[in-house]
């Protein structure tokens, strides 16, 4: 079994899961009748990755030309994987989620897109801290601003971030 149909498996996996777990995500008092809640955006990600990842199973791989054997092994799929990296960015996402509400969404977020692009081998400090601090504040501006969903801001409570 090549790697894609292996990692689609995965994220197959992960996906139904993240959804049923989605489904379960209470709704706070009159957002009944809106059309965005706290839980569409959850299911929404699932619903994408269960598509792109039924898309990969289904679908033919290219053929490799340069390869002289066709890993078609189920053990082969996972060979050459950087174990370490995938073990420091599953502790990374714990981490996440253990510091999101003392910290808050802004501060949490920013060090883990910082922490994920040390792990991934990015070594220029700039370009992670620009586009760790772009990408949070913008996600922060459309969910907060945009569609009025209630994150915790954690240590910038005196700010009034949200």
């Amino acid at each position: 079994m090549r790697k894609d149909k292996v990692g689609a498996l995965v994220i197959l996996a992960l996906s139904i899961v993240y959804g049923a777990m989605a489904f379960n995500i209470p709704e706070a008092p009159g957002v009944e009748d809106t059309g965005v809640t706290p839980s569409s955006l959850p299911i929404a990600l699932s619903a994408t990755g269960i598509v792109a990842s039924l898309l990969i199973l289904v679908l033919p791989a290219p053929r490799r030309i340069d390869s002289d054997r066709d890993g078609s092994s189920f053990a082969d799929a996972f060979k050459g994987l950087d174990w370490r990296c995938a073990a420091f960015l599953f502790l990374l996402m714990a981490g996440y989620g253990l510091i999101l509400k003392s910290l808050g969404f802004l501060i949490a977020t920013i060090l883990f897109l910082y922490g994920g692009f040390w792990a991934m081998g990015e070594r220029r400090i700039k370009l992670m801290l620009l586009v760790s601090i772009g990408v949070t504040v913008g996600f922060w501006f459309i969910l907060t601003q945009l569609l009025r969903i209630y994150l915790e801001p954690g240590v910038l409570r005196f700010l009034e971030a949200n």
